[in-house]
């Protein structure tokens, strides 16, 4: 449900239900398409943007829509997000581990309703714009391991769109999200366990940094390419804080701890500005993982990652 142009507009099966700023009801105040059922509802200019799911094929709907910098949309079961800006047909973005968000299961990180256009005539104001730096989605119903809280957006306009598994939180399912006084809150079940969890501004978890796919240059079919080194650029390291380096190669098996010059599976040298890892692995596709363990609130702070091979017969 949401309080759209001061009425409440409600997601009733294959209708909208209205409570009135007059204190009015009404169960079918819009009769939709025959074959949708109504799932999540958004504002936008004063009017209500519907997303729906067909009642023959519930899979594929949307199941929750957000507006911030731009209107998103997430649709299917395995985690596509698309544009919802009425023109667009391709999902820009899917969740690493697939999933599904709940119709409350999204929010911004700062959400408030600040500039209103209003004619004197009109009962309501004719548009509102919603000031959203960041949305959220509570992915659920994702592989193990990327169940959780994620963003899809920027803090700074010249700062690249990126989606970030913001919080884990493997559970069965996560219901609701809203933020509180900066506070992320999110409801969620987890077998027949029932709660509330918030966001901890006080303690940061473990960061998991995964690149993208790192591919050999083009070369005579015969060469090998050896992985060899890599080298991790950072603000001094804060006291109690750790860096690990994996990686992977040719898109198989699971990830491989690189250890450093010293035999040591971290790098935990107390105000270093840079960690070396040895590698040792041939192949043509390389994929690289930085693990950030914490103290307390401190946390180390990448600025580059470097990755070295050579090419042999």
């Amino acid at each position: 449900m949401k309080q759209i142009g001061g009425a409440l507009k409600i997601a009733n099966d294959s209708w909208i239900a209205l409570v009135g700023y007059d204190d009015s009801y009404t169960n079918e105040a819009l009769d939709l398409i025959p074959g949708n059922i109504a799932k999540t509802i958004v504002e936008r200019s004063a009017r209500a943007v519907i997303g729906t799911f067909k009642k023959a094929d519930p899979t594929r709907g949307v199941n929750a829509a957000i507006d911030a910098e731009f209107p998103l949309a997430q649709v299917g079961d395995d985690g596509d997000i698309y544009y919802a800006d009425m023109t667009s047909s391709m999902p820009i973005k899917r969740f690493p581990g697939g999933g599904i968000v709940n119709p409350g299961g999204v929010t911004n990180e700062i959400e408030q309703a600040n500039f209103f256009d209003w004619e004197e005539t009109a009962l309501s104001w004719i548009d509102k714009q919603t000031v959203g730096n960041l949305p959220l989605f509570g992915v659920f119903n994702a592989e193990t391991g990327k169940n959780g809280i994620y963003s899809y957006g920027r803090k700074n306009k010249n700062h690249p769109t990126v989606l970030n598994l913001e919080y884990l939180l493997d559970v069965d399912e996560i219901g609701a999200l809203t933020n509180v006084a900066g506070i992320t809150l999110a409801s969620y079940r987890d077998g027949t366990d029932f709660g509330v969890k918030a966001v901890d501004p006080f303690n940061k978890a473990t960061g998991v940094y995964e690149g993208l796919d790192f591919r050999a240059p083009v070369k005579i079919p015969m060469k090998i390419t050896r992985w060899n080194s890599a080298e991790i650029f950072m603000k001094p390291l804060p006291i109690g804080t750790s860096v690990e380096f994996w990686y992977r190669v040719n898109k198989t098996g699971s990830f491989i701890q690189a250890k450093t010059a010293d035999g040591n599976s971290s790098f935990t040298v107390t105000g270093a500005k840079k960690a070396v890892f040895r590698i040792v692995a041939e192949g043509e596709i390389f994929e690289p993982r930085l693990v950030l363990n914490p103290y307390g609130n401190t946390c180390p702070e990448i600025h580059r990652l470097r990755v070295y091979f050579d090419q042999n017969d």
